[in-house]
């Protein structure tokens, strides 16, 4: 996460009581949930060997683990293609993604049922907080919601300013659908050499951040791209040198 879990408590107001990961990979999130919030979470993941990794290592009086690959159409086969760094893995083929990682391979594909979101909660039980990363197809993820995302306080996805994988999800229609919900885009970082990042959205019946909660952002905001201005600047010089 670009966004550490202890900021998004401390300075923008995130305090669920449940989570919903979707995209688990092998849980490395879990220590941070676990230390800044006091909540139930459920886990998603639509790679079966992860999921049995997963169901070995979190405690399950507190970790619920599903295997599923959500999609904005239940029940269909899609294809899933594994990659070199399992982070990496898609429903979607490598866009832009082949380009910037050359290193990061497809290995293996393999078949597997899609579900919406909507078919495991409903409005009752989803939980108030989302965190969403699927190689592109975030949008998909939040319209296989259907109802529930009435039920839905916070979300921390994913997104995409490029085509990082084929025929991915864009942030721009992020923003436009959430913002039809009542979500306001309030945070972003970018990885600026992949043309993805993370972005969190908050609902407008949550409470508005403080002042000092602003500045703090706006601080780790500037140590967040200190290190990528750095590289870029690097770069740049030793192309003066060259020519």
């Amino acid at each position: 996460m670009l966004i550490s879990v202890k900021e998004l408590r401390d300075n923008y107001n995130v305090y669920p009581s449940r989570i919903l990961h979707v995209g688990a990979h092998i849980g490395e999130e879990a220590p941070e949930y676990e230390k800044y919030f006091s909540a139930q979470i459920f886990w998603i993941e639509a790679q079966p060997d992860l999921c049995v990794s997963l169901r070995r290592r979190l405690n399950p009086n507190f970790h619920t683990i599903i295997e599923a690959c959500i999609y904005d159409i239940n029940n269909i086969d899609i294809k899933l293609y594994i990659t070199s760094n399992s982070q990496s893995t898609s429903v979607l083929k490598l866009g832009t993604h082949a380009r910037n990682y050359p290193e990061i391979k497809v290995t293996s594909e393999i078949i597997v049922k899609t579900k919406r979101l909507d078919s495991i909660f409903d409005s009752s039980n989803v939980p108030e907080f989302i965190n969403i990363d699927i190689q592109g197809v975030e949008l998909r993820a939040l319209k296989s919601l259907g109802a529930c995302i009435e039920n839905i306080k916070y979300i921390y996805t994913e997104v995409n300013s490029e085509k990082v994988y084929e025929e991915c999800d864009l942030i721009t229609d992020i923003d436009l659908f959430l913002i039809t919900h009542g979500f306001t885009r309030v945070a972003t970082r970018w990885n600026w050499q992949g043309g993805w990042g993370d972005a969190l959205y908050v609902h407008k019946s949550v409470k508005k951040r403080s002042p000092l909660q602003v500045m703090r952002g706006f601080s780790r905001l500037i140590i967040f791209y200190k290190p990528q201005i750095k590289t870029f600047l690097l770069a740049k010089y030793k192309q003066s040198l060259v020519k």
